[in-house]
């Protein structure tokens, strides 16, 4: 048995018969890549305007697309802000991902340190 495993090794250091091929990472399947979650941002215009900067430069930042919906006067908008994300209505701006609210700025901060903002966002 031996004999016929060194007989095989030194065919194959000569070169005299090609080694059996070895798994490679082309050959596992492609991994597809999702659309990244669609992330909103629910702010009041001339309110918290510095939170607002603050959450646009962290978004951008990090290459994720949102959309800014300004909700001064939408009494309607508010209350499911307020009631969805659990906060008051002086807390705006406030993040939701995929639907799931995130929280103003500092929660944005924890989020993204933590790794749970690109995840939520992009996916595995």
């Amino acid at each position: 048995m031996f004999k016929r495993i060194r007989s095989k090794l030194n065919d194959i250091v000569r070169g005299t018969v090609a080694p059996a091929p070895a798994h490679s990472a082309a050959a596992a399947p492609a991994v597809k890549k999702r659309e990244p979650a669609p992330v909103m941002v629910y702010f009041e215009k001339d309110r918290n305007q510095r939170l607002i900067e603050r959450v646009r430069e962290l978004l951008t930042s990090k290459g994720i697309a949102f959309q800014a919906l300004d909700v001064s006067g939408d009494a309607a908008t508010i209350a499911f802000v307020v009631r969805e994300a659990r906060c008051e209505d002086d807390d705006l701006p406030i993040v939701f991902v995929a639907g799931t609210p995130v929280g103003g700025y500092n929660e944005l901060v924890d989020w993204d340190v933590s790794g749970k903002l690109k995840l939520a966002v992009f996916g595995e």
